[in-house]
């Protein structure tokens, strides 16, 4: 099997996992948007930062990031001890993990001020109303599109420094997370598999794209199944009866 034509697909065991994969899209989109070229991309880049605002503010992962990357940590030391690994890029990880581990410990809230800040409160409640992010709702919006781009860009960017913490410790765990992982051959006989988690977080899926099929999974940190579908005109999907090859890394 080629990587060339793979999609691989990442389902989380574990709601913390679950929240860690949220955050970190949210985290792309907003910075995928930050050019502010024009007002369909602010309004994309206001939509997903009040997206990233809400998941942070319902879920306090700070405590969960401080254990994982203490995890990390001792997990590197223990590495370190083997004559194969590689003590330059073994030691940048482990100089990483003390300083964000530092810095979660000192931070207090991840969401500093983002959360009260005068400009975007007002419109995070008109941007949750469908269709509220208009600008007769929020002249307020309008004026600030009227900002030289640099402006805009500046403040824009400022709001993410403020959250980059939070970021930088969220790309760090899932890497490290995602390379406990090995892609093995599995076959889904008749389009299925299932298999213990022997306390696993995450399963990737590597799988070919042009097979007409996709993987979805149920499970939990003790077992998971993976059911491979196929896109169906009268039912809209449909399990595949055909025997699948992919492969799964468990993380």
């Amino acid at each position: 099997m080629t990587d060339t034509a793979d999609i691989i697909y990442e389902h989380p065991l574990n709601e913390k996992i679950r929240t860690y994969l949220r955050l970190e899209f949210l985290f792309q989109q907003v910075h995928a948007q930050l050019a502010l070229a024009d007002e369909n991309q602010q309004q994309s880049f206001f939509t997903n930062l009040f997206a990233l605002i809400e998941v942070m503010d319902r879920n306090d992962v700070r405590p969960d990031l401080i254990k994982d990357i203490e995890r990390c940590e001792s997990q590197l030391v223990m590495w370190s001890q083997h004559p194969s690994v590689s003590d330059t890029k073994l030691q940048t990880m482990l100089q990483a993990a003390v300083r964000m581990q530092s810095e979660l410990l000192r931070s207090g809230k991840l969401l500093a001020g983002l959360k009260d800040d005068n400009f975007l409160a007002p419109l995070r409640q008109r941007f949750s109303i469908p269709g509220g992010c208009c600008y007769f709702d929020m002249p307020q919006l309008q004026y600030w599109f009227s900002l030289p781009l640099s402006e805009r860009q500046a403040q824009a960017a400022d709001w993410l420094n403020q959250i980059m913490l939070a970021e930088q410790a969220i790309r760090y765990v899932l890497s490290f997370i995602r390379e406990r992982g090995h892609y093995q051959d599995v076959l889904a006989d008749n389009g299925f598999y299932q298999q213990n988690a022997e306390q696993f977080e995450l399963l990737r899926i590597k799988y070919p794209a042009g097979e007409g099929t996709y993987p979805t999974v149920s499970g939990n940190k003790y077992r998971y199944a993976i059911r491979f579908m196929q896109l169906d005109a009268d039912s809209a999907r449909s399990a595949a009866a055909k025997s699948q090859q992919f492969q799964l890394a468990c993380c």
